[in-house]
């Protein structure tokens, strides 16, 4: 009898951590290139490695660095011994391409010059402030690319300041479109990120996790005033699946450490 008591509780552990694994979440944790764009794509992923982020959601214009020219920036331009070395960068790191951004484009021909160049660099999403005139042209090159487009939202005078100018946005579009929540950028305009992200689920794509001081300058999570910790277990609740993005703009002080604080929060939340 003692014995099937004993099986029985030890079956019942397993049971207990085989469903507490299966609840672990499913998003993927990577850098915005943007935070380290006083210095060059190459050292950002040098950095990312040394991080332990495996994803990058990568800044146009920023300059490639080491292996190309000195000239040579992030565009839809490159040439294709510049892409097919800026893939081998990427690979040489561990690094998955997964998202470019934030796009902002002013004609139709330059929205279908950077689908084309990210469906080339295998991108499969891209993170994005369109004007709202534009917005049928992205969703139709987004549905013919198989390319998820994640509406970002910085403050005024971008429209997508204003969550509700977002939420119509979204209305009656495909399911490649979403939303790119910087939570910062809600906080700076007077907007409660947390309730926002409860409005935007289901379309939520990327975050853009951030914590801010007294001053609204970046901070490493859990050290400010946004509620970081509600954010993340309000993401958990809706099994988001998406990319989180750091993003970290504060230039003033050890981004690194700070940074490497904000992933061991992040990942300490139950």
């Amino acid at each position: 009898m003692r014995n099937k008591l004993t099986i029985f509780l030890l079956f019942t552990l397993l049971l207990a951590g085989c469903s507490q694994k299966s609840q672990s979440p499913k998003w993927k944790t990577g850098m915005q290139t943007y935070t380290f764009h006083q210095f060059t794509l190459t050292e950002s992923l040098e950095k990312s490695e040394e991080l332990g982020l495996r994803y990058a959601e990568a800044f146009f214009f920023q300059s490639l660095g080491a292996g190309f020219p000195d000239s040579a920036y992030l565009n839809f331009d490159l040439p294709d011994e510049y892409r097919e070395l800026l893939k081998q960068k990427f690979n040489d790191h561990g690094i998955t391409l997964y998202a470019f951004g934030v796009a902002f484009y002013d004609s139709q021909e330059d929205w279908q010059r950077f689908f084309r160049f990210a469906s080339e660099m295998g991108v499969k999403l891209v993170t994005a402030e369109p004007a709202v005139d534009d917005l049928d042209l992205v969703e139709k090159l987004a549905g013919q690319y198989q390319i998820e487009v994640a509406i970002h939202n910085h403050p005024d005078p971008s429209v997508y300041a204003n969550p509700e100018v977002l939420a119509d946005a979204l209305k009656g579009r495909s399911d490649l479109i979403g939303v790119c929540a910087d939570i910062g950028h809600w906080k700076r305009v007077g907007v409660d990120p947390l309730e926002t992200l409860k409005k935007f689920e289901g379309r939520l794509k990327v975050i853009h996790l951030k914590d801010l001081n007294e001053k609204m300058e970046d901070t490493a999570w859990g050290t400010g005033i946004l509620p970081v910790e509600e954010v993340i277990r309000e993401l958990k609740r809706q099994k988001f699946n998406g990319l989180i993005s750091v993003e970290y703009e504060n230039f003033s002080g050890n981004q690194m450490d700070d940074i490497r604080h904000s992933i061991e929060f992040l990942n300490s939340i139950q």
